[in-house]
């Protein structure tokens, strides 16, 4: 049984950690992954969402801080398979104690160079949350807000920078699509509503990603 706790987190608002959250949340729970997102965000986006929603499997809950999120997470580990903490902009008590609780950190990237700079940011939080855990935590950029279609040189140069740093960078990318825009409206995800539609094939391959990585974890650790 896969079971693990996701932080999304960045030093950088506005670039898609919320969008990420729930596509994953809700792809998951279709999966059959008992999945809890936890909202840490002071916007309260993903707990909208989950208000809306209707997924058995997919538990949103609101207004985690600094205070009750070690509770929180107690009572995920125990009552989920999979758990996804959407993390406020900026570092945070509540960051650093959601890092070290965590057994992977997806840090979404737009492709220009000052979102590259607060990603590395967020990933030095993510070493200084390691090193007071004294355990390794995985993590991963992904690129998000992308545009479909031809990379521009820009954002050519961009990816092959953030690739010089060495640090993990998912293949699958999520992209800019009305589709996930809409999902703050409908309370539902394209995998629902649109299942074979672009942001639908996104949308799961991402989670598919994820889930690879996880899986891949485990058998290390075993």
């Amino acid at each position: 049984m896969l079971m693990a706790t996701i932080s999304i987190a960045s030093a950088k608002g506005g670039c898609g950690k919320t969008t990420l959250a729930i596509v994953l949340g809700a792809v998951l729970a279709e999966q059959g992954y008992v999945t809890r997102l936890l909202d840490c965000d002071l916007n309260q986006h993903a707990s909208a969402f989950g208000a809306k929603n209707s997924l058995e499997r997919l538990d949103v809950r609101p207004s985690v801080d600094e205070h009750n999120v070690l509770a929180e997470l107690r009572s995920a580990e125990k009552e989920a398979e999979i758990t996804l903490i959407d993390l406020p902009g900026g570092s945070s008590t509540l960051a650093l104690k959601a890092l070290q609780r965590s057994n992977f950190v997806l840090v979404p990237c737009q492709a220009s160079l000052p979102d590259v700079r607060d990603a590395m940011k967020t990933i030095a939080q993510v070493d200084d949350a390691q090193d007071l855990a004294r355990s390794p935590i995985a993590r991963s950029l992904i690129w998000s807000r992308v545009l479909p279609g031809f990379e521009s040189r820009a954002a050519k140069h961009v990816r092959m920078s953030a690739e010089e740093t060495g640090s993990p960078i998912f293949s699958s990318a999520l992209m800019e699509r009305a589709a996930f825009r809409e999902m703050h409206i409908t309370g539902t995800a394209p995998t629902s509503n649109s299942p074979i539609s672009a942001a639908a094939h996104n949308a799961r391959a991402i989670a598919d990603e994820l889930v690879l990585r996880l899986s891949q974890l485990a058998e290390n650790v075993a």
